[in-house]
């Protein structure tokens, strides 16, 4: 079943805390007019990385459980980049999924790598990978067992948390 998802509440809640931290202190936003900002790019991997983490599909000698709440919070940072990757590209973060598990995990994570490693320099050839990301997100979310209200209430948990964080806040 096809099934639209909406998720520019997080594009609006990012533009909101990037202001926030434009406006701290001692913390230098790196903007750039024609070109996705490589700390964004970096930092999509990043949080990808730690998503890939947590699941331990990876760890096939890890018998430990996966914490699923942790799963859900890096999930939710995850897509708070993406939210970020919108605004510098200036696009909504709507993505028409189907909602069903899809190929293997392991191959979900290296598809997503590989397109946010490929994301061109260049805003204006980046708007058609992020819709690619956007249902790859969704598509890994659901194959994680989560619907996208669980990733909602932990996104929104999160930024509570980013709110009150000590490296986040005026000096």
């Amino acid at each position: 079943m096809t099934k639209i998802i909406n998720l520019n509440y997080v594009k609006k809640e990012q533009e909101k805390f990037l202001d926030y931290l434009r406006n701290v202190e001692g913390i230098k936003y790196q903007e750039s007019k024609f070109e996705v900002p490589m700390w964004l790019t970096l930092a999509l991997l990043s949080e990808l990385v730690e998503v890939l983490n947590e699941t331990k599909i990876h760890k096939w000698w890890d018998r430990s459980q996966v914490n699923q709440d942790k799963l859900k919070e890096e999930l939710a940072d995850l897509l708070s980049h993406l939210g970020n990757l919108a605004n510098e590209l200036d696009v909504d973060l709507i993505a028409s999924v189907e909602e069903t598990q899809t190929t293997s995990l392991e191959n979900q994570f290296i598809y997503i790598a590989y397109k946010i490693t490929t994301l061109p320099w260049r805003k204006m050839f980046g708007k058609h990978k992020l819709d690619t990301l956007i249902v790859k997100y969704v598509e890994l979310v659901y194959s994680l067992g989560f619907d996208m209200e669980e990733i909602r209430e932990a996104y929104f948990n999160k930024m509570k948390e980013n709110y009150l964080n000590p490296k986040f806040m005026e000096s």
